[in-house]
């Protein structure tokens, strides 16, 4: 053999395996978003919603709660809010699954609104750097040459965007609501506020089902950056005006919108109709104008076109990937 090194030699060093390759795509991609200024204000504000989260969940609670601190202090301030707050202790105990499931889920499907917003904005940024970039420079050809597979390469792409919908919006939300139950002054509200987590994480999931594949397949239409960015700012924004502008378009051109359907989704997966309902039958007991507040506000949430919602949301996400397994050839 040749003293040159340019002798072949087998690999005699540790062999790390595929979801080591997978986590260098994922890594590189969540830093370089880390390093742009808007990627750190988006990120400011997804952690202050969760602390709004923690915020008016402890209000919520040390309100409902008899021996809660804002329930002692409404109690001392006269006869009249002592007997409200004797009231709503009262309504707990019979209808702990209307006022804390139900408050919970009010607080979560508010914050589900902003964890959307500041997720969809991230995309932004995002959807350049998933497909875009590799295809124009044609680095695309070098990653998919294995040991990096096809199948890697998509994995590691799809944990960037798992990635930055964790940081932006699950972890606050997880982080505001596990402040709030270590400061709930009875146990009866962690019970009670998990199918209202449940309800939060189920939409979770389904916005990064949806958002990831049609990040996905803007990102292999796109020839540039710029061409990528302007087609997921259509999608999202201005499909969404001209959906939410008028009710006499056409049901195909409404669920064409992205945004639009999973806003509907959304208000079903909470069950804010049902919720607003059942508050409605309780309140009357303490406010009746809130009462019928409530009962109106409660016909204007959720859609009866639920499969045409679910329906435009497949075409969408489903021609997506399709799209982007044209542009990703499998081996």
């Amino acid at each position: 053999m040749s003293d040159s090194g340019l002798d072949f030699n087998r690999w005699d060093g540790p062999r790390l395996g595929v979801w080591a390759r997978r986590w260098v795509i994922t890594s590189m991609g969540l830093r370089q978003l880390l390093r742009t200024r808007m990627f750190k204000t988006l990120l400011f504000i997804g952690w202050a919603a969760g602390l709004g989260v923690a915020a008016v969940g402890f209000v919520f609670a040390q309100t409902l709660a008899e021996g809660g601190w804002l329930a002692n202090l409404a109690a001392d301030a006269g006869p009249r809010p002592a007997a409200v707050v004797k009231a709503i202790s009262a309504l707990l105990l019979v209808f702990p699954d209307i006022l804390i499931t139900g408050g919970f889920k009010a607080i979560f499907w508010a914050h589900s609104q902003i964890g959307l917003l500041l997720s969809l904005a991230a995309m932004t940024l995002l959807v350049p750097q998933l497909i875009t970039r590799d295809r124009a420079s044609q680095a695309l050809t070098i990653y998919l040459a294995r040991p990096l597979t096809s199948r890697d390469y998509l994995v590691g792409k799809l944990g960037i965007i798992l990635g930055v919908l964790l940081i932006l919006w699950t972890g606050p939300l997880l982080a505001g609501w596990g402040v709030t139950m270590l400061l709930v002054p009875d146990p009866i509200f962690v019970s009670y506020s998990l199918r209202a987590l449940g309800a939060a994480l189920l939409f979770n999931a389904i916005a990064l089902v949806v958002v990831g594949a049609i990040a996905f397949g803007v990102s292999a239409l796109g020839r540039t950056a710029a061409t990528a960015r302007l087609g997921w700012i259509g999608l999202w924004i201005v499909m969404s005006v001209i959906a939410s502008a008028s009710r006499d378009l056409p049901g195909f051109v409404r669920h064409a919108s992205f945004s639009y359907d999973l806003r509907l989704v959304r208000d079903e997966v909470f069950a804010m109709q049902d919720t607003l309902t059942a508050a409605a039958d309780v309140l009357p007991m303490l406010n009746p104008h809130m009462a019928r507040e409530l009962t109106q506000v409660a016909t204007q949430v959720g859609t009866n076109e639920l499969s045409s919602v679910v329906a435009g949301l497949a075409v969408l996400a489903g021609g997506s990937l399709l799209l982007l397994w044209g542009r990703i050839k499998p081996e």
